[in-house]
């Protein structure tokens, strides 16, 4: 902003100047009174000011006093041109009028004094150079005129991150909200600027831009049937059959996806339809109980004739509270051996087994994996026939073959003992 206004610096300026110019002006008088000779006057001399001209009779060869002679003030600071112009002989005195020029560069204030000189030249002459982005607040090709208030604001780099892709620009002022609208990157309105839009800029600034973009995406994913259970009393506890199989569906869940320069940040569910309604597997399973191998025995005792040793704690349920670690697989039977490969007897507890597996001599005890049959104590005395065949764990000797055909081919569980 120019104002028409002078600080006390630029008062204090002129004064300074006032006194500078009185030394030249003496020197100058003195030297012009030495070097011509002693005219009195009269002789014809014109003084102009602008576009103001003034012809007089001079009375003296004081340069300064025949400006005065013609009606002018001069300042301080003001300079005469006395090229047209000779002592004693008259001629042309022009007067040039001193503009004094205050000049805030960056915050930094100066004085500077011009005699009709646009700001461009003035500016050179101080060694004042405006960078390409630089900003004055009046224009450098026009004349500079007294109390001139001139301010200039320097331009600083800023740098701007986008995609990837490095900016730099050059700005005097403002916000990071400005300085992208310079960069001419446009944008979007999920888009995170950082720092902040309002953030105020300096030279250490650097803006990074992060393009935000939100897709619907939708996945189509499977429905897991459920299993509906029929109980019967028409079949043993320890059978099942598949009355209908299920069927999985299928929907299709819908999710907002939010990327950030193209990466996934984050998905959000929004909601979700069914396709395919799933449909639920029908089983059949049985409540009937069957009867106990122990029934054969006329008592509730185990299978196994083995004793049961001290040290071997079971539970209400006649299972063993402590063992080593427990094996759920299948057992057959088998009745009538005379011996047993151990050379042990064969009896109920003497039980057929894969070596390999179970050492002979190995504390076993076994019950059904329904819980409805309970062997008991029993020890790895033979080995099994079905070891070839692979699709039995133990081989369960019992009294009988009624026994035998009861017990067929069922899941036990097995707890090693030792």
């Amino acid at each position: 902003m120019i104002t028409n206004s002078v600080s006390e610096n630029a008062r204090t300026k002129k004064t300074s100047f006032k006194i500078l110019t009185a030394v030249i002006t003496f020197l100058f008088v003195c030297s012009v009174t030495v070097t011509t000779f002693a005219a009195t006057g009269g002789y014809d001399v014109t003084v102009t000011d602008g576009e103001k001209s003034v012809s007089i009779s001079a009375k003296t060869n004081n340069p300064r006093e025949l400006c005065k002679q013609a009606g002018f003030t001069l300042g301080a600071n003001d300079d005469l041109d006395l090229s047209d112009f000779t002592v004693g002989k008259g001629g042309v005195i022009v007067i040039e009028r001193a503009s004094i020029i205050r000049v805030e560069d960056n915050g930094i204030i100066s004085y500077f004094v011009g005699y009709g000189d646009s700001l461009g030249d003035m500016f050179g002459k101080e060694g004042i150079s405006l960078g390409e982005n630089d900003e004055i607040s009046a224009e450098p090709y026009k004349n500079a005129f007294d109390e001139m208030r001139v301010f200039i604001k320097r331009a600083f780099g800023v740098n701007i991150n986008s995609e990837g892709k490095s900016k730099k620009l050059f700005i005097t002022k403002g916000t990071v909200k400005d300085a992208v609208e310079k960069s001419g990157i446009e944008l979007g309105k999920d888009d995170i600027v950082v720092p902040s839009l309002d953030t105020p800029l300096n030279g250490l600034t650097d803006i990074r831009i992060f393009k935000v973009k939100y897709d619907t995406e939708i996945e189509t994913q499977t429905v897991e049937h459920g299993t509906e259970i029929i109980y019967s009393d028409e079949m043993f506890i320890d059978e099942k059959v598949v009355v209908s199989k299920g069927v999985d569906g299928e929907k299709r869940v819908f999710y907002t996806a939010k990327y950030i320069d193209g990466k996934l940040d984050e998905k959000i569910f929004e909601r979700e339809k069914v396709t395919k309604t799933p449909v639920d597997e029908v089983i059949k399973v049985g409540t009937k109980k069957r009867a106990t191998l122990a029934s054969h025995k006329n008592n509730d005792a185990p299978i196994s004739d083995l004793a049961v040793p001290a040290d071997l704690k079971l539970d209400k349920n006649g299972i063993p509270v402590d063992y080593a670690y427990c094996v759920e697989g299948k057992a057959t039977a088998y009745t009538g051996d005379p011996e047993t490969a151990s050379g042990r007897k064969p009896m109920p507890g003497h039980i057929a087994v894969d070596p390999k597996e179970y050492p002979y001599g190995t504390e076993l005890y076994v019950v059904s994996a329904d819980g409805s049959y309970v062997y008991g104590y029993c020890i790895a005395a033979d080995t099994g026939g079905f070891v070839k065949m692979g699709n039995t764990d133990i081989d369960l000797y019992m009294d009988n073959e009624d026994m035998c055909d009861d017990w067929g081919n069922r899941g036990v569980k097995i707890y090693v003992l030792n």
